[in-house]
């Protein structure tokens, strides 16, 4: 069944946001990289908004601008209320960086969809942005 627990996938029920209401899960279909090491963000994101039982979760992320970073000076790291969740995959990272350095900010705001298997006690979280505006 995978991380998203085939909650991306599902062409059932909804789940909506107050903040966020799109119209199809395929709109979520960019992985976000490295949600393992932020695992501890993650569950307290799902704590603090009661969804822990509901398999996904529909957030604003905010994608920032990391020129300070060791490994790659394009990095982007994307936040969810303050907490980072994970980075734009390296692959990509260039290309979005000039498209929001384009809109002549350092952070630009996206849909997010966290995702994980109820069926699992302990779920690996997978976040996923709809990037259509960035053409990804």
């Amino acid at each position: 069944m995978g991380i998203f627990g085939n909650r991306f996938k599902s062409k059932g029920k909804q789940q909506e946001s107050v903040e966020i209401s799109m119209d199809s899960d395929d709109d979520y279909n960019f992985d976000v990289v490295g949600e393992s090491f932020q695992r501890d963000h993650l569950v307290a994101l799902l704590k603090k908004h009661e969804v822990i039982n509901d398999g996904s979760f529909l957030t604003p992320a905010m994608l920032v601008l990391e020129p300070s970073n060791i490994f790659d000076s394009n990095a982007v790291k994307v936040m969810v209320e303050g907490v980072q969740v994970g980075y734009i995959p390296k692959i990509l990272s260039g290309d979005v960086t000039k498209k929001i350095t384009g809109k002549g900010v350092t952070e630009y705001e996206v849909p997010a969809r966290l995702g994980w298997d109820t069926d699992n006690p302990m779920p690996l979280i997978g976040v996923r942005l709809n990037m259509s505006e960035f053409g990804l």
